[in-house]
């Protein structure tokens, strides 16, 4: 590219690298607004927080669930030591035992299952406790997983918001940078979007006390006239960015 570029001019003066400078920012904008819809999209999508909420709360449940079958257990085992205990202690009142030897046994047996039960009956005031403990985690799991649903809720009720403000936003930016396109000649514009392109989205560069913005480089006094002329495309010798001078 040259150095300077003389631009026809008809009608009114125009400032063409202000345009671009002017078009420069609308396009700037306009691609944080897509960068910036894009990651509201992706936050509204994202459900770890709940997801992991509700993993913790599968988790408190199979907990809950084998200590309740645990106590069922537990039951049922101090149910069938009573049972028979009972039996046993019929038999030994029954009357119908002579034996001395029968006799003693069951006495035996029957103490026997005295300690057995009161044994289970302990381990089942544990696992009563136990279950007690597995039902107010699963009680404290879906507390917390409604919290993070509501807090995820409000969330993307503000994202939301802020999608639809950028969605009606986007038709103005679009027709400012329509406007100032129309400005341009069709070799300028295409210039300047190839430099747009190479030049990670800035292909302008405004002169900032005698150097250029973007890349510092200090620029000689006719390269900022230059860069005031209203008809005049400068760029800079170093990185090759359209000059622009207030």
């Amino acid at each position: 590219m040259l150095q300077y570029q003389q631009i026809a001019s008809s009608g009114a003066a125009m400032n063409v690298s202000f345009t671009l400078f002017r078009l420069q920012a609308q396009d700037s904008l306009r691609m944080k607004m897509n960068a910036r819809l894009k990651e509201i999209d992706r936050m509204i999508a994202e459900d770890e927080d709940v997801i992991r909420a509700n993993e913790r709360l599968t988790e408190a449940r199979e907990s809950d669930h084998s200590a309740e079958s645990l106590l069922k257990d537990m039951a049922a085992q101090v149910q069938e030591k009573k049972l028979k205990r009972e039996l046993t202690h019929s038999k030994l009142f029954s009357g119908k035992v002579r034996s001395p030897k029968e006799l003693q046994d069951l006495q035996a047996e029957t103490q026997a299952l005295d300690r057995t039960i009161a044994k289970l009956e302990d381990e089942q005031l544990q696992a009563m406790l136990a279950h007690e403990e597995t039902m107010e985690a699963v009680r404290q799991a879906e507390a917390d997983l409604q919290k993070v649903r509501d807090q995820k809720a409000s969330q993307n009720s503000l994202l939301l918001g802020e999608k639809h403000k950028i969605e009606a936003e986007i038709p103005k930016v679009d027709a400012q940078r329509q406007a100032l396109r129309e400005q341009l000649d069709p070799e300028v514009f295409s210039v300047y979007r190839a430099l747009l392109k190479s030049k990670g989205g800035r292909a302008v560069a405004d002169v900032h006390e005698d150097t250029c913005s973007a890349c510092g480089v200090t620029l000689p006094p006719a390269d900022i006239q230059a860069a005031r002329s209203p008809n005049v495309i400068a760029t800079c010798k170093n990185c090759g960015r359209i000059l622009y001078k207030s």
